[in-house]
């Protein structure tokens, strides 16, 4: 999987890939070598926020095929989690109103996903609490003064949005969602 930075939103996504903008891939993630095969795409449904009407469904995803390695490499615009149904944006609101409250029932009322897909999420957070701080505190040291999770979210998520803080840890190695 590659990540390409600075793709904030789908409908920003979507404008880029209907204008043709979208950066073709220079080298395989897996072994280095130049210019893979474009592979053709894959579909997702990763808008969940809007009504059918206004939906932005189907988001189409490139594949690339390296002839080095014989790996295909998937190439996701920054604002969509890797095996994830909702986007970083949705996340980043469920798990911050979460510490902010400290109860996913009350978030559940407030943004779309379930207390359950809520808990997970912020169970997850914590328990990578570790590699995800030691990924970013090689980019903004500062971020190393906090040694709680919560208070670590806190803080980041006053620096950087959820998205960029995963794939800057995507980047330096740690396993995102």
């Amino acid at each position: 999987m590659y990540i390409l930075a600075g793709i904030m939103s789908l409908l920003q996504y979507v404008e880029q890939c209907h204008d043709d903008k979208i950066e073709r891939l220079a080298f395989c993630p897996g072994c280095g070598r130049s210019k893979p095969w474009c592979h053709g795409c894959y579909s997702r449904k990763s808008d969940r926020i809007n009504s059918a009407s206004e939906s932005l469904n189907l988001i189409y995803i490139q594949r690339y095929y390296c002839d080095g390695c014989g790996k295909t490499c998937s190439v996701l615009p920054e604002c969509i989690p890797p095996r994830r149904w909702y986007l970083w944006e949705t996340q980043q609101a469920a798990i911050l109103q979460f510490f902010l409250e400290g109860s996913a029932r009350a978030v559940e009322k407030k943004v779309k996903p379930s207390r359950h897909t809520i808990t997970r999420w912020v169970a997850w957070i914590i328990v990578q609490f570790n590699s995800h701080k030691d990924a970013l505190c090689t980019k903004f040291p500062s971020f190393g003064l906090l040694t709680e999770p919560v208070a670590f979210w806190r803080h980041v998520f006053d620096k950087l949005s959820l998205s960029t803080a995963m794939r800057l840890c995507h980047v330096a190695g740690v396993s995102v969602p």
